[in-house]
């Protein structure tokens, strides 16, 4: 795997957290503000561990966590918009792509735990 396949999946994977941590306070196109929090802290929480990992290990510290700022940032912004233009379908993509993102850091990191 190359460092960009490895750092495109960990930069979907901030929309994980993003998604969950959307529904889970009071938005005008997702959430209702019901209790929920605590569980979308603790995904947003491990959803950063796991980018991360797979970030510092493709790219070096320092870059690795540039991209995860980069991508909670950037992909934050792009969700915000898209729930206001098309909130059930940002909600399906968010969650497909933020899946996506997050299986290519397991595989990633497993790949790279295989090689030594």
């Amino acid at each position: 795997m190359t460092e960009e396949l490895i750092g495109a999946s960990a930069a979907l994977a901030s929309l994980i957290g993003l998604s969950h941590w959307a529904r889970a306070v009071p938005t005008r196109a997702w959430g209702d503000g019901t209790p929920g929090r605590t569980r979308a802290w603790a995904i947003a929480l491990g959803t950063l561990v796991l980018q991360g990992m797979a970030a510092v290990a493709a790219a070096g510290p320092t870059a690795g966590v540039a991209l995860i700022f980069a991508a909670w940032m950037a992909l934050g912004w792009l969700l915000v918009l898209a729930m206001n233009l098309w909130p059930e379908a940002a909600l399906r993509w968010a969650q497909r792509l933020g899946v996506l993102g997050g299986t290519g850091c397991v595989v990633a990191l497993g790949w790279l735990l295989l090689q030594g």
